[in-house]
C-alpha cells in the first residue's frame, strides 16, 4: 500500500501551489486534504463525511492528439486540487426539446464519498478497509453525470460503505464506430477508471479487494458488459445491474450510423473531420440521429430503440454480444439484477406519448418481435382497465429493460454465479398518478436520496420510508457480506424480490409474460 496522509486544511483556490499563501481560509473542521499518488487533494467534510468531487483519472480525451482514442492515466498535478465543487460531465445533449450543449470536454473524473474517519491521518496509513461501491451512470449511451443529485453517495459513506461515481465518454466521442480508433472507448474510460480505484482507494480507507461495479440502464449494460470482457478482470469483486437494456450494434450496423450521421454534416467519416464539428452541433446531431432511425422501413428493429449509439460488437471488448459474452464471466462473482415493473412509462408518460399510442403501432411492435406462444393475448386491454399505449408501454418495457435483466439472472445462474433478482413494483404518483413503476425511480431508494429535488421530479414529495429502508439496507448488505437477504435466483422457482411499501419474495412473478420471451435472443 503507498504511503498517504491526511492534512486537515484551511484552504480554498482551485489548484493552489504548495508554496502560495492561501488568499482564504476555511474552516478546518470542513475540508480535509487526502495525498494519493497524482498529488493533493481537498475534500469537503459534512455530518462525518467527506466528498472528493471532480478528481481527474484519464487525461483530456477531447484534445487533437487524444481525440477517439482509448483513455490515458491521468499522472499527477501540482499544489493542492480543490475537489469541494462538482464539476461539469462530458460533452452531452440537454433534455428536452431545445437542445443545447451539456458539459465541458475536459479530463475524466469520478466522486468519492467516504467515512471523514477512515482517511489516513498524521502520515500514517489508513487501518480501515471498507467495501467500495463504483457507480457508472446511465443516460442511453448519449448522457450522463457523475454528479447527478440522485447518486450522492452520503448515506452509504455513513453506513461505511465507499461510493465512487464516474463520468465516461458518450454518444460520438464514447461510442461512435470510426475506423483508425477502438471501439466502445466510453467502456475502455470505465475500465481506467476502476484501474484508479484499484491503485488509490486504500488512501480514502477502502479495500480494493472488495469492490462492488454498479450501475442503471446503460450503466448497468456497462456492468454486463464489464463482467463478460477479460480486459476488467480482477478489477471488482460483486455486481450489480438496475434495469440493464443489453443493446448493442454490429460492425455493419455501426458503420451505417456512422455514415449517415457523417453525410448530414457533409464531412468525411474520420477523426479529422468529426473534429471540425462543434461540440454544441456534435451533441445536436446526436439527438437528430436518435430521430433518423426511426424510420422502420430503412433501419428496422433499431427503429424501435431511442438511441443511435451503442456498444459495438467489436471482437475485443464484446465478441458475441453484451448477453452471450456474460458466458464468459467468472462465477465467483455474486450478482444483484433486475428492473422495475414499468420501465418504459418514463419515456411515454411525460411527454404524453402513453396517450396517443395506437393499436396498430403496438400491433407492429409484436410483429416485429416475434416472441413465442400468444403475445396479442398475454399483451391485450381486453378485460382489464388498461389502455393501448399502457399495453404498449409494457411491451417497451419487457423488450428494452425487464427481460434482458431476466435472461442476465438466468444466464449467470447457468454459469454458477449467485445470483439475486429483483423486481420494483411501487407506483410512483409523479406526474399526476401516471408515472407508475417507471424507468429511474428505483435509483433514489437505493441512495437514499428520495428527498432531494431532482427525486422529487421522480418519487413525489412523501415516498415510502419503507421502501427507503428496504432498498438501501439491501444493498449495503450485499456491498458489505456478497449476499442479498432473500433467496438467489434458481430456473425452478425463480425466486424474485418484489420492492414495493411491503417487499416481498415471490416466486416466477408474471411467468405467462416470461415464457413468451424464452428464446428471444438479446
Amino acid at each position: 500500500m503507498k504511503k498517504t496522509m491526511v492534512l486537515v486544511a484551511c484552504l480554498s483556490a482551485g489548484l493552489i501551489q504548495s508554496n502560495t499563501l492561501f488568499a482564504h481560509t476555511q474552516n478546518a473542521e470542513n475540508s480535509t486534504v487526502a495525498i494519493i499518488e497524482s498529488g493533493k487533494l481537498m475534500g469537503s467534510n459534512h455530518d462525518g463525511v467527506t466528498t472528493f468531487y471532480d478528481v481527474p483519472y484519464a487525461q483530456n480525451p477531447f484534445t487533437a492528439e487524444r481525440r477517439f482514442q482509448a483513455p490515458q492515466a491521468y499522472e499527477t498535478w501540482s499544489g493542492i486540487l480543490d475537489a469541494t465543487k462538482a464539476g461539469q460531465p462530458v460533452p452531452q445533449p440537454s433534455r428536452g426539446k431545445n437542445i443545447t450543449l451539456v458539459g465541458a470536454p475536459g479530463h475524466l473524473t469520478l466522486n468519492i464519498w467516504t467515512p471523514t474517519n477512515a482517511i489516513a491521518a498524521n502520515n500514517k496509513a489508513s487501518n480501515k478497509k471498507l467495501p467500495v461501491m463504483v457507480w457508472i451512470p446511465g443516460g442511453a449511451f448519449i448522457r450522463e453525470d457523475a454528479a447527478e443529485l440522485a447518486y450522492d453517495g452520503t448515506s452509504f459513506a455513513k453506513n461505511n460503505v465507499i461510493v465512487v461515481t464516474i463520468n465516461y465518454r458518450v454518444g460520438v466521442d464514447g461510442f461512435m464506430h470510426l475506423e483508425g480508433t477502438p471501439d466502445n472507448r466510453g467502456i475502455l474510460d470505465q475500465i481506467m477508471a476502476l484501474k484508479w480505484v484499484q491503485n488509490n482507494i486504500e488512501d480514502f480507507g477502502g479495500d480494493p479487494s472488495q469492490v462492488t461495479v454498479a450501475g442503471q440502464s446503460a450503466g448497468a449494460e456497462s456492468v454486463a458488459i464489464l463482467l463478460g470482457t477479460e480486459k476488467a478482470e480482477g478489477l471488482f469483486q460483486k455486481a450489480i445491474m438496475q434495469s440493464p437494456p443489453m443493446a448493442f450494434l454490429t460492425q455493419k450496423e455501426a458503420d451505417k450510423i456512422t455514415q449517415s450521421y457523417t453525410e448530414k454534416l457533409n464531412i468525411p467519416a474520420t477523426i479529422e473531420g468529426l473534429s471540425t464539428v462543434p461540440f454544441p452541433e456534435l451533441v445536436k446531431n446526436v439527438i437528430d440521429m436518435g430521430h433518423t432511425i426511426q424510420d422502420r422501413d430503412k433501419w428496422g428493429m433499431l427503429s424501435w430503440g431511442g438511441t443511435a449509439f451503442l456498444p459495438v460488437v467489436d471482437g475485443d471488448i464484446i465478441v458475441e454480444s453484451p448477453m452471450k459474452d456474460l458466458a464468459k464471466a467468472s462465477p465467483s462473482i455474486p450478482v444483484i439484477v433486475g428492473s422495475t415493473d414499468q420501465e418504459s412509462r418514463l419515456y411515454l408518460v411525460p411527454s404524453g406519448a402513453v396517450n396517443n399510442t395506437t393499436e396498430e403501432t403496438k400491433s407492429l411492435l409484436l410483429s416485429d418481435l416475434s416472441l413465442e406462444g400468444w403475445p396479442a393475448d398475454v399483451y391485450s386491454t381486453e378485460g382489464n382497465s388498461t389502455s393501448i399505449g399502457d399495453t404498449f408501454a409494457d411491451i417497451q418495457s419487457d423488450f428494452t429493460f425487464r427481460m434482458p435483466a431476466l435472461h442476465i439472472a438466468q444466464q449467470l445462474t447457468k454459469n454458477d454465479n449467485n445470483v439475486w433478482h429483483y423486481n420494483f413494483s411501487w407506483m410512483s404518483p409523479a406526474f399526476d398518478g401516471h408515472l407508475g413503476a417507471a424507468h429511474f425511480v428505483d435509483v433514489p431508494f437505493v441512495f437514499n436520496t428520495t428527498n432531494n429535488e431532482q427525486a422529487k421530479t421522480f418519487v413525489g414529495s412523501q415516498p415510502p420510508v419503507e421502501l427507503v429502508n428496504a432498498m438501501h439496507n439491501q444493498w449495503l448488505t450485499f456491498i458489505k457480506t456478497s449476499k442479498a437477504d432473500w433467496s438467489h435466483y434458481n430456473l425452478s422457482e425463480r425466486p424474485t424480490m418484489q420492492f414495493d411499501v411491503t417487499s416481498k419474495q415471490v416466486n416466477d412473478p408474471e411467468d405467462s409474460v416470461r415464457k413468451l420471451w424464452k428464446n428471444y435472443q438479446f
